[in-house]
């Protein structure tokens, strides 16, 4: 259910009467947000293919397509997600829950850019077992907790004071969690529906608790599989919704006793486009050790095998006159010569292949990001792309003036030893006053410089052997499917 629900940016909606029916919502009611494409791209993987094998599971009652489940498992689109975390306004102090949380995708990226508290709760065992695992490969694991839970069978005050009880499943009881300031929940209409009545008693109860849901509001969300088209289930709840982030498929409850008014005017200052001269003056960091010997031979296999294909797919030759468009400039230019690139990220490849790895570096990515420049901070961000670069002898990146032009934050990790080529150094901008040369940044295999994506940097002419690279560029626009530009 990829829906967005226009109206007004912020609404406080009083309990309907019974004697006034709900009316059927317009068609401008379901427009779809910005995220809706990745989103039904991940309906379609994560579950419309799959409907055969889970099937299978249907009569398990600890997964996601079992009797207790109250919504399939659908992962949250990644460009959402930064959308979602800025919206919620997290500090290192915030204790955040979700709550239908599948593999932990969306708390893992809350705790690296945020280092708040998680509890990510699910009814699919499995799923718990692999965001218990990401967590520990992407070293959160003391801030991240995952429990399997009955979402339907929480009683009143359980949220508020950490302890499930029998909700847990039998492995799992007796474990207690600090209380949330934060709550998320992206669930079907279905799902969210059936939880709406205990989570308006939570956050009522105070003290200060705030709601974020994907797609679906909690004063407009309609129960398809069992609900009354002309009124009842959760609209009749009096809920305060702010609409500041429809554009995203994202509705916040703020806390209660504090009126949409008042959540919206404290909204942070948005994040502004950050000048190339002050880039320049900003330092790109060294990320040591990155990728391990394995994870770099999947990279440059993945990466290889693109490369053909997306060769195969390259435009022969380009018109002067036909108005080639950037994105096929671009294919014709990496596809041959010295210096050839792959888009990992064409079609989901790279996040289809090797999630746990991404998982892994945007991890690492927010963190760092965390602690110095918070370029990522102030707003939504997604995965631009995603490069395999290949430098043969005479290949370079050349141009005195090249910044990844539109993008946030960078990332290049060296996958060749340094040995084992000459020349393309990695040289960054040594300052931003006007006339500052460039400097060298020196890799190890396997480590990765992280840097302000308008800041100058080149590679020079490889003279000898052979240089190989992964590039991860973060943006404030929606996730690629293609290459840079789309």
């Amino acid at each position: 259910d990829e829906r967005r629900h226009a109206g007004s940016r912020a609404t406080t909606v009083q309990p309907r009467s019974r004697a006034t029916p709900a009316q059927p919502r317009s068609p401008a009611a379901l427009a779809m947000d910005l995220h809706s494409a990745e989103q039904h791209a991940n309906l379609s993987r994560f579950l419309l293919s799959r409907r055969e094998a889970l099937e299978r599971h249907a009569g398990e009652e600890w997964s996601s397509a079992g009797p207790k489940s109250v919504a399939p498992y659908v992962p949250c689109a990644s460009a959402r997600v930064g959308a979602l975390l800025h919206a919620a306004r997290l500090s290192e102090e915030d204790v955040v829950y979700d709550l239908g949380c599948g593999d932990g995708r969306v708390l893992h990226a809350a705790a690296a850019q945020h280092g708040c508290t998680c509890v990510g709760l699910d009814i699919d065992a499995d799923c718990i077992a692999e965001a218990s695992g990401r967590a520990a490969e992407q070293g959160l694991s003391s801030r991240c907790s995952f429990a399997a839970c009955d979402l339907l069978a929480l009683t009143t005050g359980a949220l508020r004071c950490g302890d499930l009880g029998d909700a847990l499943a039998p492995a799992e009881r007796g474990r207690r969690f600090p209380p949330p300031t934060a709550v998320l929940i992206f669930l079907t209409g279905h799902g969210l529906s059936r939880l709406a009545p205990l989570l308006h008693r939570e956050w009522e109860a105070g003290p200060a608790l705030r709601l974020l849901t994907c797609v679906e509001a909690l004063d407009d969300v309609f129960d398809y599989e069992e609900g009354d088209l002309f009124g009842g289930g959760a609209a009749e709840l009096a809920w305060a919704v702010s609409r500041a982030h429809v554009d995203h498929g994202v509705f916040v409850v703020p806390p209660h006793g504090m009126s949409v008014e008042e959540w919206e005017a404290a909204e942070p200052a948005p994040r502004t486009p950050i000048a190339p001269a002050v880039a320049d003056g900003l330092s790109a960091a060294v990320l040591e050790g990155l990728l391990g010997e394995a994870e770099m031979e999947a990279v440059c296999e993945l990466g290889e095998r693109m490369l053909r294909e997306q060769g195969e797919e390259a435009p022969p030759a380009l018109s002067l006159f036909e108005g080639d468009g950037v994105g096929a400039v671009e294919d014709f230019f990496h596809a041959a010569g010295e210096h050839r690139v792959a888009h990992l990220h064409r079609h989901g490849a790279l996040q289809a292949e090797l999630p746990r790895l991404l998982g892994r570096l945007l991890a690492r990515v927010l963190d760092a990001d965390r602690r110095s420049h918070r370029l990522l901070h102030g707003g939504g961000h997604a995965l631009r792309s995603a490069e395999y670069h290949v430098y043969g002898v005479g290949g370079s990146v050349s141009d005195p003036e090249h910044r990844d032009a539109g993008s946030l934050l960078t990332l290049t990790v060296l996958l060749s030893p340094p040995e084992d080529y000459s020349g393309a150094e990695l040289l960054f901008s040594a300052g931003g006053e006007a006339g500052a040369g460039l400097e060298p940044l020196r890799l190890r295999r396997g480590d990765g410089a992280l840097f302000p994506s308008e800041k100058r940097h080149n590679v020079t002419p490889l003279t000898a052997g052979c240089r190989r690279s992964f590039v991860l560029e973060f943006w404030a626009g929606g996730a690629n499917v293609y290459n840079r530009h789309r």
